[in-house]
Formats: C-alpha cells, sequence, structure tokens
C-alpha cells in the first residue's frame, strides 16, 4: 500500500470511530466558550478606545504647544521619562563653573524653544564643561562645534577683540545660534507636515545627525533609546530646579556617539555604566563608578591626563579599549580605597621610599617619596623619572602629586603607559596585548602581590577588575590572564 493510501485510510479509520457521543460533548465545550471568547472581544474593544481617546501616549508628537508633557496632558509619556521639555526653573548650582551662569542665561535668550536648562545639558553632553577640550574634526571648546558652524554662528561676544571657540562666552553664544537655527528648520518642517515628533526633539536630533536626516527620516516620533535627544533629556533634571539626577547621558566629541544609556548606579549594580564610544569616561560616569572619591581626584583632571596619553583607552577595538579603562580604574579604586586617600594610609612608612644610592639623592626628604595619587606613585627615583617626562620637578616638590589633580593622574597615566615597573612590560601594553588584568598587577606591585605573594590582594584587584568590567559592559577576558 502506497504511503497516500495509508493516509487516506487512517483519517477515514479515524472519521468513522467519531460517533455522536463525541460530536456531543464538541458542541457542549464549544458552548460553555463562548462567555470567554465575549470578555476577550470586549477587553479589546476597550483597549481599542482607550488607545483612541488617550491619542497614543506612546508618541512624542503633541499638537498642544503648551502640553506639560505629563501623564494625560496629551504629551508624551516617553518624553516625561526622557527628562521633560527642559522649561523647569534653572539650577545654576549644576554648572560647575558659576562664571559661566550668566552667558547661558543671556545665551538661552536666543529663541523660544531654548532655555538654560536645555542649553546647559548639551554642553556637559558635548564636552562636560571643559572650556579647552579639543575633539575630533577640529571641535573645539564648551560646545563642540564644527569649525564650518562655529565660523557662521560664532561671533566675540566676550568683546575679547578676537572670536575664538575656545572661548567660553563666544562658544556659548555661537552654540545658541546654530540651535535656534536649527529650531527654525525643523519647525518648517513640521509645518509643511513632512515630519512627526516634538519640536524639542526634533531640533536635537537635527543637532545630532543634521537638518536633511530629520527630513529623510520623518522626524521622530517616538523619542528613541539610545539616541541623542533621550540622552540629553536625561541631563535636565540635573540642571532644574527640584531635580533629581538621573542622567542616562554621556558626553561624546562625536556629532553621531555610539555610547549607551548611563544609569547612576553603584559599581556593584549588576547595570551599565558606559563610557564613550571612544573608550573615555564621562563626569556622571566617573562619579557613579567613585561615589566616596576624596574631591581632589576631579574628573577634569582625569581628562587633562588623558590629553597627556591620548593612546590609552584609545588602543585596539572597543573591547580592547573597555577592557583598559576598567584594568586602570580597577587597579586606581584598590590602590585609593575607591579614590578615598591621596596620600599613602600608612604614614610609618613614608620614611621607606628613599633610595641614597641614587646620585640625585632626597633632595625634599627622605619622608617625602611615600605613595600620593592614583596609583600612589613612590620612590625618589620615581620622582624624578615623572617629572622628567612631565616637565615637572617632581623631585624637588614631590607634593605637587598631592595638591594638582592634574599632576596626581597624569603621574598614574605616565607609570601605566610608560614603565613596566616590576613586570616585564607596561600595564598599557599588558592589558592591550596578552597580558591581561594580570599583567597589570604584575608590572603595578610585581613579587609583593604576584606568584604566591599576596593572594589576597591580588583577588581584592580582580574584584575590582570584574566589577568595572560589568559596569562598563564589557567582558573581562580569559580567565587565565586575570590573575598572575
Amino acid at each position: 500500500m502506497s504511503k497516500l493510501a495509508a493516509a487516506r485510510a487512517a483519517h477515514q479509520s479515524a472519521t468513522n470511530r467519531f460517533g455522536a457521543t463525541q460530536l456531543t460533548w464538541l458542541i457542549i465545550s464549544m458552548v460553555g466558550m463562548l462567555p470567554f471568547a465575549a470578555l476577550a472581544a470586549l477587553a479589546l474593544v476597550v483597549l481599542v478606545v482607550v488607545i483612541l481617546l488617550s491619542g497614543s501616549q506612546m508618541t512624542s508628537y503633541s499638537p498642544d504647544p503648551e502640553s506639560t508633557l505629563g501623564p494625560g496632558a496629551g504629551g508624551s509619556v516617553l518624553t516625561e521619562l526622557a527628562g521633560g521639555d527642559g522649561r523647569g526653573g534653572f539650577r545654576e548650582a549644576g554648572v560647575p563653573d558659576q562664571d559661566l551662569i550668566a552667558p547661558i542665561r543671556a545665551a538661552a535668550r536666543e529663541c523660544d524653544l531654548l532655555t538654560p536648562v536645555i542649553l546647559a545639558a548639551q554642553i556637559e553632553y558635548a564636552s562636560d564643561f571643559v572650556a579647552d577640550k579639543e575633539g575630533p574634526e577640529g571641535r573645539k571648546g564648551l560646545s563642540q562645534l564644527t569649525p564650518d558652524v562655529f565660523d557662521r554662528y560664532g561671533e566675540d561676544d566676550d568683546d575679547s577683540g578676537e572670536t575664538s571657540a575656545l572661548d567660553p562666552e563666544d562658544s556659548i553664544h555661537a552654540h545658541a545660534r546654530w540651535f535656534c537655527h536649527l529650531a527654525e528648520e525643523t519647525q518648517r518642517l513640521l509645518d509643511d507636515e513632512t515630519v512627526v515628533g516634538d519640536h524639542l526633539t526634533l531640533t536635537l536630533m537635527a543637532w545630532d545627525q543634521g537638518i536633511e536626516a530629520v527630513k529623510e527620516q520623518g522626524g521622530m516620533p517616538v523619542i528613541l533609546l539610545d539616541t541623542y535627544p533621550f540622552r540629553v533629556r536625561g541631563l535636565f533634571a540635573r540642571y532644574t530646579v527640584g531635580g533629581t539626577d538621573t542622567s542616562t547621558a554621556s558626553p561624546s566629541a562625536s556629532p553621531s556617539p555610539s555610547s549607551e544609556l548611563f544609569p547612576s548606579v553603584s559599581v556593584g549594580s549588576n547595570k551599565r555604566v558606559v563610557p564613550d564610544g571612544d573608550g573615555t569616561l564621562t563626569g556622571s560616569t566617573f562619579d557613579t563608578l567613585f561615589p566616596g572619591r576624596d574631591s581632589f581626584y576631579t574628573y577634569a583632571g582625569l581628562r587633562d591626563a588623558m590629553a597627556t596619553f591620548p593612546a590609552f583607552a584609545a588602543t585596539g577595538d572597543e573591547r580592547t579599549r573597555r577592557r583598559e579603562l576598567a584594568a586602570f580604574l580597577a587597579n586606581v579604586d584598590h590602590e585609593t580605597g575607591g579614590l578615598a586617600h591621596v596620600d599613602e594610609v600608612d604614614r610609618a612608612a613614608w620614611g621607606t621610599y628613599c633610595d641614597g644610592g641614587q646620585p640625585f639623592g632626597c633632595p625634599a626628604g627622605r619622608t617625602a617619596y611615600h605613595g600620593r595619587g592614583p596609583l600612589q606613585l613612590s620612590w625618589n627615583y620615581n620622582y624624578r623619572a615623572a617629572g622628567e617626562a612631565l616637565g615637572l620637578d617632581l623631585l624637588g616638590n614631590p607634593d605637587l602629586v598631592a595638591t594638582d589633580p592634574s599632576v596626581a593622574w597624569r603621574t598614574a597615566l605616565w607609570f601605566w603607559m610608560t614603565q613596566p615597573g616590576a613586570g616585564t612590560t607596561t600595564p598599557h601594553a599588558a592589558i592591550t596585548g596578552s597580558g591581561g588584568f594580570g599583567g597589570t598587577i604584575r608590572s603595578i606591585n610585581g613579587a609583593l602581590e604576584c606568584g604566591g605573594g599576596n593572594g589576597g590582594l591580588v583577588g581584592k584587584r580582580v574584584d575590582a577588575y570584574r566589577r568595572i568590567t560589568a559596569a562598563l559592559d564589557v567582558d573581562p577576558g580569559d580567565e587565565g590572564t586575570l590573575t598572575c
């Protein structure tokens, strides 16, 4: 018998066995299900009505310009969650340089859409208020405008006699003029009904991608996560009176950064605190990673040091860059108790770091070369070598490492990038090559910890590295390379 004939015979047999009794029970079961089907249909009708009446709260488009953007106000729930519209009272204390408050307030009057809150949030995102920052594509200053944009909109707003992107006031006002130009362009698109989205979102989108991209994409009907408008809005609370800082944003020198959301969470959390696409940190991420840090360890000082050593956290692919950042911060965390200590805690050991056999001696005194700074620079010969490399007299004035944040971070990166220490390679070469995190420990403390010297301390460093790599959303690397 063929397979087809067999199948037909089986089907006929099953049909013949399906008698009146089974048919009766089937009809009873279907009748019994009718009430449930009716309830499901009613629920579906109610859901459709709710959506129609609410105007769909998942869209950021609001036809009412006076909308408060709160629930039920015709605005977007996502807009509210993303940080609102930036129209609250300006919290001046959020600006790290109080001299910038007046220019921000003045520049924000350039057009109705712009507010001091929006302007301050964008500046933090662009440069973290580092006035002399120089980014890619010739971008400079607080607002990181491209040279052609600054040439068009920059003026001598501080009456200094020259127009410069590195001048804070010139940069802030140029920023405002460019923003308001984009606001005019996006309003035209809205008036022509060629795009959808709220005016602020579209303007921030144009800032990030250009007006043509806004037009080609038809606007932004919802505020998408991991986009410039969402991340900038995440900073609004920091500059709004009564706001709670729940920033999800990160500064970026790039007009289309690849970084992700930045929840404000502890390093031990499972959530991510992701660095910029170029492997560098943001101010908010830095604060999150070191909540108990001494105020001496400033984010600006770290950025200065990173500018001195541009290969740091910028070598290899993104995963490698993040691993190096995590490895450096993990060792720093271990050496300073989470950046809580500037000077070596054990004062009894301060007099042990003068190598009298060196021809240059210890001109600052035998107890002057104890551990200081993020990686606890010690020994007179290390102070001398670091000073020569950085153009500073650290042999004669070692206290610079404990009084100047930029110097402190630069000595740490000097060692990390150039010194093999007790190992055979630099920490930078170890983590970007095959040495892994264990190689960085070996360079920093050698036999004092590695090879069974002190497995407990090695374990603590590895624990810190695991926490920070998890926070930076990168795997720590091969297990065999984590210890020494």
